[in-house]
């Protein structure tokens, strides 16, 4: 067991509620024996201290759950967490307590995002980096705007073509949802941090025939060691920047475009030697990812290789002294048996049925897989026993739904569209197809 495992299966809305009570105890507790590194460690050495203690199942589960943050220690040192969020990016990295997201998934991650950036003991982002603009990269940027966690800054690469215009692209109305702006950048420019900085490798030149090629291409220098963040660069942008000479060893190699076989060329490997890599693909949702090539390329190299679609959370990272060390971090499956029953295009309706007991849905939520809509059930929503539960949009009937979906023409009427229901910590409950 260690700090980090299944801290969300103690995240209930009782335990919450009786925080203010035991968390003054807990923290006390905690903070006598702050330098232990698990949660184990603690309750065997004082077992007999904790075992007397009033509550003592109360206090137990309690500690599991506050522990993370009266140790302060997830958030310390420099460390990146690759979310397991399919075929998509999206990177948490922390540097001496500032921390930023690059790329921000599909919509469907919002859950999983929030429930590890809690497990971190991250309530707030310093930065919001988009590499480039692809849906697997921008899809979480609508909630993450909408959201009540505090962003300091948004970055995006100054190069694409396939948005029009500077106010239509994605990040610009994210950041106006907020009234705050985006900056662009692109080779040469840097952003400073606590005792490191990021900077910006690539794009070098437009490409207008590939947005993977003009994706933001960033070195993370740290006392500790280094990171190359790479977007989706593939080989026109990867020849450009072993072209220009920069610098591009390094301890950890995000591995770009989801290792597919046009990007990661054995020279760009050779140049870079990472000790670690981290490739962000899922294979059910891209089977050609990650390639044998790429993989070979990065054994070869000495690299030591982590695929997120091996953990249900993701893959954390950490580097200290030049030295990197991951591991898996896991989220705990539903046990609701709530299910999506049906899904009927024309009408743009999605029913859900619960044949077991009354949930709360608050932190639960709907999304299309095809037009990558995102539903989070309205707080204080409850699904009873044996009850059922009918979603409508303003493209339905009014008087026929229970719930409005505040969008129109959800459902593909044409074409495939799954329908899938998530758990507040993004695992997935149920899905069901339109039958198209």
């Amino acid at each position: 067991m260690n700090t980090y495992t299944n801290i969300q299966t103690y995240h209930t809305p009782r335990m919450y509620r009786l925080v203010g009570k035991y968390e003054g105890k807990i923290v006390k507790f905690c903070a006598a024996y702050s330098q232990s590194t698990s949660i184990l460690d603690i309750l065997l050495t004082n077992r007999s201290e904790v075992m007397h203690m009033r509550g003592c199942s109360l206090f137990l589960s309690l500690l599991l759950l506050l522990t993370p943050l009266a140790l302060g220690e997830q958030a310390e040192g420099v460390w990146m967490l690759a979310v397991s969020a399919g075929k998509a990016d999206c990177i948490l990295l922390g540097v001496e307590g500032w921390t930023c997201m690059i790329d921000t998934g599909h919509a469907r991650s919002m859950g999983k995002v929030k429930a590890l950036m809690d497990l971190m003991g991250v309530d707030h982002l310093d930065a919001v980096f988009v590499t480039h603009t692809d849906s697997d990269h921008i899809g979480g940027l609508d909630w993450l705007a909408d959201s009540d966690i505090p962003i300091g800054a948004w970055y995006a690469s100054a190069m694409y073509t396939d948005i029009k215009s500077e106010k239509k692209h994605p990040m610009v109305k994210a950041a106006k949802k907020r009234g705050e702006s985006v900056t662009f950048l692109r080779a040469g420019d840097s952003v400073t941090l606590p005792n490191a900085t990021l900077t910006v490798l690539a794009p070098i030149q437009l490409n207008e025939n590939d947005e993977d090629d003009n994706s933001l291409v960033m070195m993370l220098d740290t006392a500790q060691g280094s990171m190359l963040l790479t977007g989706d660069m593939e080989g026109v942008e990867e020849a450009q920047l072993l072209s220009s000479g920069q610098y591009l060893k390094c301890d950890v190699l995000k591995v770009p475009n989801h290792a597919d076989d046009d990007a990661c060329s054995e020279s760009f490997v050779d140049a870079v030697q990472p000790k670690l890599a981290v490739i962000c693909t899922d294979t059910a949702e891209k089977p050609e990812t990650p390639d044998p090539r790429v993989l070979a390329s990065l054994a070869t190299a000495g690299a030591e290789t982590y695929v997120t679609q091996e953990a249900t959370g993701g893959i954390l990272v950490r580097l200290e002294g030049g030295v990197p060390s991951a591991r898996a971090l896991e989220l705990e499956a539903p046990q609701a048996q709530v299910q999506i029953t049906d899904v009927i295009p024309g009408d743009d309706l999605i029913e859900l049925h619960n044949p077991g007991e009354a949930l709360a849905l608050d932190g639960w939520y709907l999304w299309s897989s095809r037009g990558g809509e995102l539903f989070p059930f309205p707080e204080g929503t409850v699904i009873g026993t044996g009850a059922s539960l009918t979603v409508g949009t303003n493209t339905t009937k009014e008087g026929s739904y229970d719930l409005l979906w505040d969008d129109k023409k959800v459902v593909h009427r044409s074409k495939e569209d799954v329908l899938w229901l998530y758990a507040p910590n993004g695992m997935p409950v149920s899905s069901l197809s339109n039958g198209l």
